[in-house]
Parts: structure tokens; C-alpha cells; sequence
């Protein structure tokens, strides 16, 4: 009565593994995700690089640049969801069978007999992998200038997955591109959200930039010293631009002064010591932050308040600062 029964489960004693379709988005991008756990950086590669360039021995992630074999990249609702489809595929055969089973069953029945047993399936379906949704499209892509990789992200990233090679200058400018898109999203969120989630989430995002603008110039300038100088600087001395300059100016022979001015540079002053506020004092106004800002719009005691046009003024500096630099450097 179980002959189909019987040999599905034969068939599945002898499976090793299931093939899982992996869907893209509409651009044709894959989402892929950082193994590290203290990271799990987001990204996604396109999938036509993520075939022919990409290797299968080792992929980097644009973040941390955390190594590991291409097979350890999927995200972690890619993983849930292709146990949920093999699962689902194993159900399917067995209630294919089964049904196969009860069919033959009543077949088999004789009508004019006075005792009649039948099988009867209720239940189970066969399944259809439902496509996994994507996200958003990244509101960066970019590709590696070394191994032409495209790929993409929110944020910042600095690492090409597929060479692991780490671009200053290109990494600098497409990190101020999406920290200027990030300043811009505001109206976008009041038009979807409502207006305490839209104000919580346009908060979040202009405080994120102010701080992804100082690493971006940490970054830049790291990179630039150590190939001008062929030495490491101290750590984190340029999140401070009196030390940075300090540093700089026997090199270039100009100090950021030089470079942006005095006016501008005070400007920049005030944006790194609101960014110093956001990254250790959660934005709440001290002594030290009037003092070494100069800024008079603000008493101790006050929380800062960032705007999408003291965002953008901040990158636009920052710019200028980074780009005298790469020009002398």
C-alpha cells in the first residue's frame, strides 16, 4: 500500500543536498552579508561579478574587511529562508507520494466488497519558492577601480568584496556622495512615515552623517600619511583638526588654515566638536564643547540640534579640506 511511500523515502535517504534559488533585485544585484558577528555589514554584488569575478577561495566585506569563502556571504534571511524551502521541498515529496499511495489505494478497492478500506492524504501542498523580497535598492553603487566589482551599500564601506583593495580618494568621495544623500532623505520619510517616526528616523540619519563625515576625513588622511610618509600616524589623530594639522603641515607645507581659510576652518571646528558631542556625550551641550568650539549658540545643558544644511555645509568643507590635501599629497 506505501510502494510510493516507500521509495521516496529511499530517494531521500540517498539526497546530499538541495539546490536553493537565490533571487536578485531588480537590478540585478545580490544581497550579501558580513559572517563577521561583531559586524554583519550589508551589501549587495552584482550578480553577473558575483559569477565571473568574484572568487569562490576568498570575498571581503567593504566594511571591517573581514575574509572568508563566497559560500559563507548570505544574509541571515536567506539562510532562514532556504531551510524553510528544503524543508518545504522535502514535505512536497512525501506528500506527492503519499497521495500516489492513497489514489492506488482506492483503485485497488472492490466495489461489491462487503469490507472496503481507503487512504486518504489531507493536508500538505506542494510549494513554490517564494522569490526573497530584496532590499531597497542601496542608495550607493560603485565599482572597484582595481577588479571593475560592482557592488553597493548603505553607509560607509571602504573595501571592495571581490580584490579587498581599499581606494582613498574613491572610497572619500563616494562615502560624502551617500552621506549627502542620507542629509536629503528628510522630505522622503515625512511623505511615508508618520510624523514621530519620520522625525526619529531624519534625526538618526543627519546625526549618523555628522559622524561618518569625521571617519571618512580620518580615513582619507590615514591612507594619504602613510603613503606620503610610509609610517602609521598616532591613532585617531585626525579626528582632531589641530593635530592633524600639526601633522600635515612639515609634509605640505600649509596648514588647514592655509588651505580653507580661517573663517571656513572655524566653521569645520564647530562641526568636529558637534560630531566629538554625538559620539561621547549622546549630542548633550558641555563646557569643553563651548570652549574648543567657540560656538555661542549653545548653553551646557542644551542637546544639539542637526540640520540637513549644517550636514551638507559640514561635507562641502570636509571636501574642500580633503581634496587640497589629495591634490598636495
Amino acid at each position: 500500500m506505501f510502494e510510493n511511500l516507500q521509495r521516496e523515502l529511499e530517494r531521500l535517504s540517498r539526497t546530499t543536498s538541495i539546490s536553493v534559488p537565490i533571487e536578485s533585485d531588480a537590478d540585478g544585484y545580490h544581497d550579501r552579508e558580513c559572517p563577521a558577528t561583531e559586524c554583519m555589514f550589508s551589501f549587495k554584488i552584482h550578480s553577473d561579478d558575483w559569477r565571473d569575478i568574484v572568487r569562490d577561495e576568498e570575498v571581503f566585506c567593504p566594511s571591517c574587511r573581514h575574509a572568508a569563502p563566497a559560500k559563507s556571504w548570505y544574509t541571515t534571511e536567506q539562510v532562514e529562508q532556504a531551510k524553510e524551502y528544503a524543508l518545504n521541498k522535502l514535505k512536497s515529496g512525501i506528500n506527492a507520494a503519499m497521495r500516489a499511495d492513497a489514489d492506488a489505494s482506492k483503485r485497488r478497492q472492490n466495489r461489491n466488497s462487503f469490507i472496503r478500506i481507503t487512504l486518504e492524504v489531507k493536508g500538505g501542498h506542494d510549494t513554490l519558492l517564494v522569490p526573497l523580497s530584496a532590499a531597497k535598492p542601496m542608495q550607493l553603487k560603485t565599482t572597484c577601480e582595481g577588479c571593475n566589482c560592482r557592488y553597493s551599500y548603505i553607509g560607509a564601506a571602504y573595501f571592495c568584496p571581490s580584490c579587498g583593495k581599499n581606494s582613498a580618494t574613491h572610497t572619500f568621495t563616494q562615502t560624502l556622495a551617500a552621506i549627502r544623500t542620507a542629509a536629503n532623505l528628510g522630505p522622503t520619510l515625512r511623505q511615508t512615515l508618520d510624523v514621530d517616526a519620520a522625525e526619529i528616523m531624519t534625526r538618526t540619519l543627519l546625526e549618523k552623517a555628522m559622524q561618518d563625515t569625521v571617519t571618512s576625513f580620518q580615513r582619507l588622511c590615514e591612507q594619504l600619511y602613510e603613503a606620503k610618509t610610509g609610517a602609521a600616524a598616532r591613532r585617531n589623530a585626525f579626528q582632531s583638526l589641530d593635530a592633524g594639522s600639526d601633522l600635515w603641515e612639515p609634509i605640505v607645507k600649509e596648514s588647514y588654515a592655509d588651505m580653507l581659510g580661517t573663517a571656513d576652518l572655524g566653521r569645520l571646528r564647530i562641526f568636529f566638536q558637534q560630531r566629538h558631542l554625538l559620539a561621547h556625550q549622546q549630542g548633550m551641550v558641555d563646557s569643553d564643547y563651548v570652549q574648543r568650539s567657540g560656538d555661542a549658540s549653545y548653553q551646557v545643558g542644551q542637546r544639539l540640534v542637526v540640520r540637513d544644511t549644517g550636514v551638507l555645509q559640514f561635507a562641502d568643507l570636509v571636501e574642500r579640506l580633503g581634496a587640497a590635501l589629495i591634490a598636495k599629497v
